[in-house]
């Protein structure tokens, strides 16, 4: 009986995502989406070139049946090269997100349950945090540090952080005075149980609406560190240096070393935000 309600309900949920947005929208975002996504996992058992060999004898060569997307100027595939970056940036960014989820989920729960000067002092730090600009502090932490994937990572998810903690707080402060919750605390349960327990199940719903829209700005401040030289070291695959190489040639007329990745880039976040509109509009429309 529990399975049947289980499974009715994730089909109620599709089907209300498919009545507000159409079909055609919702199957059309998320299956290109998945499919990138798919292109990204199984990179390295597909038939492509290697990204990272170069080939003097076919530098800067244009689009062709043996290069799809040319060459940039080491005669790497680009083709090649745009695939393997969306394994390298999706990783990253969903390694950031995923992060910066575990860290301000669970301290938005306990700044909106306890209330008082714990509160005050979260929320008060959040708001630095979110008042400095991200580009700015990513470069200065970087090139304080060193330039690995790990500091990459960091960077993205220390401006998770804040996100998810004043989201989940401005879903717990109500929520705590709800009957159950108070039932909880009477039956002598304490803090920790009825926030992990009691509360925070029911204030994850909008946590993971936010999470594709949370990809999206991750794979945009990845390449635009990349594109700065304080991203992914090159000659990894990543879109931003990809596009950063490539606009230095743009001038001799060499474009498919930009427009590419730069597409990737753009069709990427754009179905990000896409799934995450619709999965927002569907907490909206159950609040």
């Amino acid at each position: 009986m529990t399975e049947h309600f289980e499974i009715s309900s994730r089909l109620n949920i599709l089907q209300r995502i498919i009545f507000r947005h159409g079909s055609i929208s919702v199957y059309s975002t998320f299956g290109i989406l998945i499919t990138i996504i798919l292109l990204g996992m199984l990179a390295p058992i597909l038939p492509l070139q290697d990204p990272i060999k170069p080939n003097p004898l076919s530098k800067l060569s244009p689009p062709s049946l043996d290069h799809f997307f040319g060459t940039d100027h080491n005669g790497m595939d680009v083709f090649s090269r745009t695939i393997f970056a969306i394994r390298t940036d999706f990783t990253l960014a969903l390694s950031s997100v995923v992060l910066g989820v575990l860290i301000g989920v669970p301290l938005g729960a306990i700044s909106g349950y306890m209330g008082g000067w714990i509160d005050s002092t979260l929320t008060r730090i959040s708001e630095v945090i979110q008042g400095f600009p991200q580009i700015l502090f990513g470069m200065a932490f970087i090139a304080a540090t060193s330039n690995s994937l790990w500091n990459v990572v960091l960077v993205v998810a220390f401006y998770n952080i804040p996100v998810y903690s004043k989201m989940v707080r401005s879903i717990v402060v109500p929520l705590k005075e709800i009957d159950y919750v108070l039932a909880a605390k009477v039956a002598g349960n304490k803090s920790p149980r009825i926030i992990f327990f009691h509360i925070l199940p029911n204030a994850l719903t909008p946590v993971f609406a936010q999470l594709p829209l949370s990809c999206a700005y991750a794979v945009q401040m990845i390449a635009g560190l990349s594109f700065l030289g304080l991203g992914v070291p090159i000659p990894m695959p990543e879109w931003g240096s990809m596009i950063q190489v490539g606009a230095n040639y743009m001038v001799f007329g060499k474009w498919w070393l930009s427009i590419f990745p730069g597409l990737a880039l753009f069709l990427s976040v754009w179905l990000l935000n896409i799934c995450s509109r619709m999965l927002q509009s569907l907490w909206e429309r159950r609040e």
